[in-house]
């Protein structure tokens, strides 16, 4: 009977608890062993691998067994041993990594600070503990201190493979990562994240663009803690895709600040930020602090001077939130320098930012170096530089993401030596406006890419004024490439030229791609300037008073498009000032001097060129993005052809099923109250579209399918349509076909 009962509890028990044993890892020497992976290395399942105090400087791995690694908390619950028993990576990886699999395991009672993340070749996750690769099925964390950890992914940790994650009385502070800050990603919908609700934990003061206390990828997640960064976080400090996280906290460990704020680097993160001489020193810790609204948006000033991570500290990529700008003291005393760090300016789904006044340079990332604009975004950025930015495998200077409102006004984007991929993408639904900027390439062996300067793909509509792109080289396409579907640009007042090494044409237009241009240079290598995909759905071309090198025999159309060759159109040397390497002004001998549209009734151009100067000059405008300033001729400039918008052609002109109509304003704000009417040449009402207050960004693209206001299709022939706004109104002419 007695042995019966015996047999009875040995199948009760769990088979951990039965033969485990505890091994003493001791710094000093007096355990088992002197290092924590050793302990970890000879244990059996169900063990204890229990550590002594002091710095271990290691990066354990649990390799797939059902241990518990604590410290003397675990047998004493004295929370000293906390803080003195630590996991120090080293900046040489994760702290704790667990990533082959196993039933359940636990680590308890420590700090582990300075990991740098498990690099899996493409990028780092988890600073302090990294849970991937192969599933686990439980695993515990409790009464830890995370901290002062730096990853790509998950600056605390980093979750993804874990069917069961348990976390108690831990402190996660401190912590960076480009995403999730704090911690988590938890990309699996698989994954079970639980934070207890009596053993609360604490998470605050960590910094992510992304995320900076929490993301979370997909699935629920309830975080229960005692202290939190702020009182009422928002997507800043607890993003979720899927607005799926719930923060329930009792505390919060600051008080965000309702007012403009100043950075400097002779600044101190401990003063109040509100005046210069009591600024802080650092852009992200002023972007933890700032709370702004739509009807109070606040602007965080930035003096003169280099934020490196070197030099002040300071943490990219440099993220935002809702209705904040950030303000430089000017465009080359304002230096942005991330130090090949990580991308230097990150956003997703911000409203209404502004960067003015800075230069933004030497960033490193997977998809974006310089600036990764994520989806459902509006950004301006005014009178900058981003030079020397480059990538892994994405965008080297710009990368503007899905569904975002942009605007680059007297922007200077500068290539890198070694850059190899565009220096500007946009994708899919992104309203794009470029004016008064210039893109310089380096034209050196090592400086090229598939696609030259620009990529632009589904449903973009990028329009460029006053701009220059020169000095690319491309193996495909030199200057803009326009790929995949239903993608239309306009181009107005630009010089393109001394761009090379391309087979398909400095621009690059493919599978229902339009361009418009008017007053455009463009003179580059080799022979073909603009190239039609003979694949895919037909592309067209609008060219109007432009200066190209070998005219019309330099557009390939490949018999699968539409070209419209207009009025003014000539080929001849365009005779620039030069001297410097991207000196593009006109010498009052130029054939592009006066011979621009004469038409400029509502042309949507600002006051002045490239240059600053006049935007016309002898009463008419010239071709490129300079206007010559003839100081011989008496004559003022004439700037009343400038109105409050411009209505562009349709495209494509002529049209079967359907044309789309864009407009913008000439002020750069969002377009209010408008009327666009399309008529027959009777004058008889056909169709008439009304857009009110805030339901519109600068840019508006209206898609008239060639109906009438009865939902019936109408006759082909020629018909006007008239845009009225602001007490103004603008007529045009276009064609429907069979």
């Amino acid at each position: 009977m007695k042995y019966f009962f015996i047999s009875i509890i040995l199948i009760m028990l769990p088979f951990s608890n039965i033969w485990s044993s505890t091994i003493i890892v001791d710094i000093n020497g007096t355990g088992d062993y002197t290092t924590i992976q050793e302990g970890i290395d000879n244990s059996q399942d169900g063990d204890i691998v229990l550590v002594y105090p002091g710095t271990y400087y290691e990066n354990i791995d649990y390799i797939g067994k059902n241990i518990t690694v604590a410290s003397k908390y675990y047998t004493t619950g004295d929370e000293t041993y906390i803080k003195n028993t630590i996991i120090d990576g080293n900046n040489n990886g994760s702290c704790v990594v667990v990533k082959d699999g196993g039933d359940e395991a636990t680590i308890c009672g420590f700090t582990l600070q300075h990991g740098s993340g498990y690099d899996d070749g493409y990028d780092e996750y988890g600073g302090g503990i990294f849970i991937c690769i192969e599933p686990i099925n439980i695993f515990n964390v409790h009464n830890c201190i995370i901290c002062n950890n730096y990853a790509g992914t998950g600056g605390g940790i980093f979750v993804n493979d874990c069917f069961e994650f348990n976390i108690s009385d831990t402190r996660i502070i401190n912590n960076f990562a480009h995403i999730a800050g704090g911690g988590f990603d938890k990309g699996n919908d698989d994954v079970d994240v639980n934070f207890s609700s009596q053993d609360l934990c604490d998470i605050y003061m960590n910094y992510s663009p992304l995320g900076s206390d929490i993301y979370n990828h997909s699935g629920n997640m309830t975080v229960y803690v005692d202290t939190f960064t702020v009182e009422e976080p928002d997507g800043f400090y607890a993003y979720s895709r899927e607005d799926n996280v719930t923060i329930i906290a009792n505390n919060h460990k600051i008080e965000q600040v309702n007012n403009d704020i100043y950075v400097s680097p002779n600044g101190n993160n401990s003063n109040s930020g509100l005046y210069w001489n009591v600024a802080y020193k650092n852009i992200y810790y002023a972007l933890i602090k700032i709370k702004s609204d739509s009807l109070r948006p606040k602007t965080i000033y930035v003096d003169e001077g280099t934020y490196s991570p070197s030099e002040t500290g300071e943490f990219y990529g440099i993220g935002c939130k809702d209705y904040i700008s950030i303000v430089g003291a000017g465009k080359e005393c304002t230096i942005l320098d991330a130090e090949k760090s990580a991308t230097t300016i990150q956003f997703n789904g911000t409203a209404d930012n502004l960067i003015k006044d800075c230069t933004i340079s030497n960033g490193m990332g997977n998809y974006a170096g310089g600036i990764g604009i994520c989806d459902y975004s509006d950004f301006i950025l005014e009178n900058s530089i981003v030079k020397h930015n480059n990538c892994v495998s994405g965008v080297a200077q710009i990368y503007l993401h899905n569904h975002n409102n942009v605007i680059l006004k007297n922007v200077d984007i500068i290539s890198a030596e070694d850059r190899n991929s565009e220096d500007l993408y946009a994708g899919s639904n992104t309203s794009l406006m470029v004016y008064d900027c210039k893109f310089m390439g380096n034209n050196t062996s090592r400086n090229r890419s598939t696609f030259g300067a620009c990529d632009f793909v589904n449903n973009t509509t990028p329009v460029f004024i006053n701009t220059t792109i020169s000095n690319y080289r491309g193996s495909i396409s030199s200057g803009i490439a326009m790929l995949w579907s239903y993608a239309s640009m306009y181009l107005i007042n630009c010089t393109i030229v001394d761009n090379k090494n391309c087979s398909e044409g400095t621009i690059r237009l493919v599978d229902d791609s339009h361009i418009t241009m008017i007053n455009i240079i463009l003179r580059n290598e080799p022979d073909t300037e603009i190239w039609f995909s003979p694949i895919g759905n037909p592309c067209s071309a609008s060219i109007e008073y432009c200066n190209i090198e070998g005219g019309i025999d330099a557009i390939n159309t490949n018999n699968n498009g539409t070209l419209y060759w207009g009025d003014g159109n000539i080929d001849e040397d365009p005779l620039f000032v030069g001297g410097d390497l991207f000196s593009y002004e006109l010498t009052p001998q130029s054939p592009c001097v006066d011979a621009g549209t004469p038409d400029t009734t509502g042309l949507h151009l600002p006051a002045t060129d490239l240059a600053g100067n006049p935007r016309i000059f002898n009463g008419r405008i010239d071709i490129g993005a300079y206007e010559c300033q003839d100081t011989v001729s008496i004559d003022q400039p004439d700037t009343s052809f400038i109105h409050n918008l411009y209505l562009f052609q349709n495209t494509p002109n002529p049209f079967t099923n359907e044309t789309e109509i864009l407009f913008i304003t000439a002020d750069y704000t969002r377009v209010e109250d408008y009327s666009l009417s399309i008529y027959n040449t009777k004058g008889q009402l056909i169709r008439r579209f009304d857009g009110r207050t805030n339901e519109f960004w600068v840019k508006t693209k209206i898609v008239w399918d060639g109906t009438d206001e009865q939902g019936r299709q109408v006759a082909p022939g020629t018909y006007l349509y008239k845009l009225e706004y602001n007490g103004q109104a603008i007529v045009r002419k276009m064609v429907k076909v069979k």
